[in-house]
């Protein structure tokens, strides 16, 4: 092996395992991104809906505006509506056809729990029931179309994730709001599951929802 090869190889290694410490001291911070202690420990509507989770994050955010100047944003999510804030040229690129709304649908906003659903994708192979529908206060979506039986913990690399992700509403005063963006998630506990979630899930989870969380704060705050 010549001298030059050594070398960048060495250099090479000393950056990944620089890369690996990074992450590992910032991982707990962007599984809670946001969120105060007693946010990330707090019992929340729909928590019953995946049990035993290997994967739970709670983030949070402040909001210059009451909760019901919030509440609209969050009701008319999905790709089949209002999309998700957040990065919409990262989530077209695998082919989901989102478009972030920058304005309040009225046609949007009459939803039933139970009922309706959220999808992920435009031929609506990933539904997601509206299970919790509390105004102004709890927006709970969990994996599975109404009416059929919810996703069952399955292949993490197939994605077949017992999945629940919830949007909660606390007010401060009068002007300002506290939103909590919680999921929890569990599928079957393989050596590549384990493998494929810090790598797969975790850091790509993480950037997504610190800009929706932004993204709602722009047009909540906007719209005031």
């Amino acid at each position: 092996m010549s001298h030059e090869l050594r070398k960048m190889m060495l250099i090479g290694a000393g950056a990944a395992a620089a890369g690996v410490g990074v992450w590992a001291a910032l991982r707990p911070r962007t599984l809670a991104w946001g969120a105060t202690c007693d946010e990330v420990v707090r019992p929340l509507p729909g928590d019953d809906l995946v049990a035993n989770p290997l994967y739970v994050t709670t983030r949070a955010i402040t909001i210059k505006a009451p909760a019901a100047a919030v509440w609209p944003w969050l009701v008319q999510l999905g790709q089949n509506r209002g999309g998700f804030y957040t990065y919409d040229v990262l989530e077209n690129l695998m082919g989901l056809d989102i478009h972030s709304a920058d304005a309040i649908r009225p046609d949007w906003q009459d939803l039933h729990a139970g009922e309706d659903y959220v999808t992920l994708d435009p031929d609506e192979h990933m539904k997601m029931t509206i299970s919790v529908l509390e105004p102004e206060r709890a927006f709970v979506i969990r994996s599975g179309a109404p009416g059929e039986p919810p996703q069952a913990p399955g292949s993490f690399l197939r994605g077949e994730l017992a999945w629940s992700w919830g949007f909660y509403l606390e007010p401060l005063d009068a002007g300002a709001t506290r939103l909590l963006i919680r999921c929890r998630g569990a599928w079957a506990d393989t050596a590549a599951a384990k493998l494929a979630k810090p790598v797969l899930l975790e850091p790509v989870h993480f950037v997504m929802e610190e800009r929706m969380l932004r993204g709602i704060r722009e047009r909540a705050q906007g719209a005031t």
